[in-house]
């Protein structure tokens, strides 16, 4: 087995070392000096994703995010703006919102009463004339992110000023986002129905080396893709029960990391004819045709079912389906993937609980298979140190944009080479 140089303590990590064209070092995934250069060099310098306009759609509205490890409030200001900056009282540094989402012109640190408005800045301290004459309000508000910009609703921030533009970040994703909203008849998305907060005692990575993975549904996912090849040959996900670089599906290299898999060329025709029943379905459909009429009706329900993408942005945002998954690291082995399923401005109300039972449908069955493997996969990471590598190497890379058979290991590769990338950069500046 190939062997690394090891590092005298203290040593910069060689992280050049630990990716290679066809293998990563297992300390990736289970060193915390790791994880921390990650939230520092990853989470710290490029773009994250921190919620959903929607989510915060009046002034003073405000949800609970994280920036990597660090605690955020994304908020709407008085006028209208979308602010983030950290959840922590310039004072002596305890959180000053406890409440996962609401709306409040003003947070109170519970500590010493310090007072923040919604925009972040500082309003008020208890008992001011004991501060003295030095005392500047204005340089001890809550500390805002460099830069808060939003994409077709989706609001991402950034530590560092010298990042490229949210546009130049997003890239070729940009447009698959893009091809994913305007299946709203307002072109729009909305994201006002909870969340389902999935939790792992794993490594973040691990999600990202399944974004757009699909040689695992047959082995991870099978009993859910027969039961589904039960039902009827050619539902959602029984075209990985036979080798799926066979069928029209592809994934692709978007560029910065991002990633792609697009099911719909496996499902054949219409994305309706391939979606899995679920509760309620006959009637809604019966509801919905006696309203519109079958022709109307056929329209509506391909908006509403399955989107068939799986467009991952780098570093911690999944759309999937109908729903936003948010990659939230805990520690270096604890994740969470916080899962939020949408609905469509303009669509027709009587279609929503369809779309809604439809969003269960994949995570009631195969997400429970994922999070068993993730962890299966740290403990074998954590335990067995005499075995340094894991292989990446299946399939060829090619030109950025290209389409693969989806069992090619092409986009985790290429996410990998954004993270080395990232990680090799030791100063403040994003490189």
């Amino acid at each position: 087995m190939t062997s690394r140089t090891v590092e005298p303590p203290g040593a910069e990590p060689d992280y050049g070392s630990l990716v290679r064209d066809d293998r990563v070092h297992r300390t990736l995934y289970t060193e915390p000096s790791v994880f921390a250069d990650e939230m520092e060099r990853i989470f710290g310098r490029t773009w994250v994703y921190l919620g959903h306009e929607s989510e915060i759609p009046e002034p003073h509205d405000f949800k609970l995010t994280n920036l990597g490890t660090r605690p955020v409030i994304l908020s709407r200001d008085e006028e209208g703006t979308a602010r983030a900056f950290f959840n922590r009282c310039s004072h002596r540094g305890v959180t000053v919102c406890n409440e996962a989402r609401g709306n409040a012109p003003r947070f109170v640190c519970s500590y010493h009463g310090w007072t923040y408005s919604s925009a972040g800045g500082l309003l008020n301290v208890p008992f001011p004339s004991g501060m003295g004459d030095s005392f500047d309000p204005a340089e001890w508000g809550l500390r805002h992110l460099d830069r808060v910009e939003s994409y077709r609703g989706f609001v991402f921030g950034v530590l560092s000023a010298e990042a490229p533009t949210l546009a130049e970040h997003l890239g070729a994703a940009a447009a698959l986002i893009d091809e994913w909203v305007d299946r709203a008849p307002d072109g729009e998305i909305v994201v006002r129905h909870g969340v389902r907060r999935v939790a792992a005692r794993a490594n973040w990575k691990l999600y990202l080396d399944g974004a757009a993975d699909g040689l695992h549904p047959f082995a991870t996912h099978r009993s859910f893709v027969e039961m589904s090849a039960r039902h009827r040959d050619g539902l959602f996900i029984s075209q990985f029960r036979r080798n799926p670089d066979e069928t029209p599906m592809y994934s692709r290299v978007l560029g910065g990391g991002h990633q792609y898999l697009d099911q719909r060329p496996g499902m054949g025709g219409r994305v309706w004819d391939a979606t899995r029943p679920a509760p309620g379905t006959e009637a809604s459909v019966a509801d919905l045709e006696q309203r519109y009429g079958p022709e109307t009706t056929a329209e509506i329900l391909e908006r509403t079912t399955v989107a068939g993408m799986n467009v991952f942005v780098f570093p911690n945002l999944s759309l999937v389906d109908n729903s936003i998954g948010v990659v939230q690291p805990r520690e270096v082995n604890r994740t969470e993937v916080l899962w939020h399923v949408t609905s469509l401005a303009g669509a027709e109300p009587q279609s929503l609980p369809l779309r809604l039972r439809i969003g269960e449908d994949f995570p009631n069955f195969g997400d429970p298979d994922d999070i068993e493997n993730w962890e299966r996969a740290q403990r074998g990471l954590e335990l067995v140190p005499d075995v340094e590598w894991l292989h990446t190497g299946r399939g060829d890379d090619g030109e950025e944009g290209a389409h693969y058979g989806v069992t090619n290991e092409a986009p985790m590769r290429a996410y990998q080479r954004e993270w080395l990338r990232l990680m090799q950069h030791r100063d403040g500046n994003t490189p």
